[in-house]
């Protein structure tokens, strides 16, 4: 048995890259005395959904909820519950602020300023 052999057994080859799914794997393979190969993988994806993206730049699906594909291919997404749940929230605050405006027209507070200059007397 040379050198060589023996120590591939005890050191690993490591590796690192990326898959087409998107995931990171990074691992050692260790290779034993007969050439038989011990993997060991770690996997990681990262995971990224932006309901505001969705709402924003999306478009409505046909089961209600919202989606927006990034140019490089992600995907977020909101549920039609979630959706529909902002949009009733949206509603009532916009309700609200309807209210405010009005009772500031009223009060007078809304009124065009007339811009002046002060001379002295």
């Amino acid at each position: 048995m040379n050198l060589s052999a023996m120590l591939s057994s005890f050191i690993p080859e490591i590796h690192f890259f990326k898959d087409d799914e998107h995931r990171f794997n990074l691992g050692a393979t260790w290779v034993d005395n007969e050439g038989l190969k011990d993997y060991h993988n770690l996997e990681l994806r990262y995971v990224r959904n932006s309901e505001r993206l969705a709402l924003i730049n999306g478009s409505p699906q046909p089961d209600g909820s919202w989606a927006y594909v990034e140019t490089e291919g992600l995907i977020h997404r909101i549920s039609a519950d979630r959706a529909q749940a902002f949009m009733e929230k949206t509603h009532e605050q916009a309700t609200i602020m309807c209210g405010m405006i009005d009772r500031l027209r009223e009060a007078g507070a809304l009124d065009p300023v007339i811009g002046t200059e002060a001379a002295p007397a």
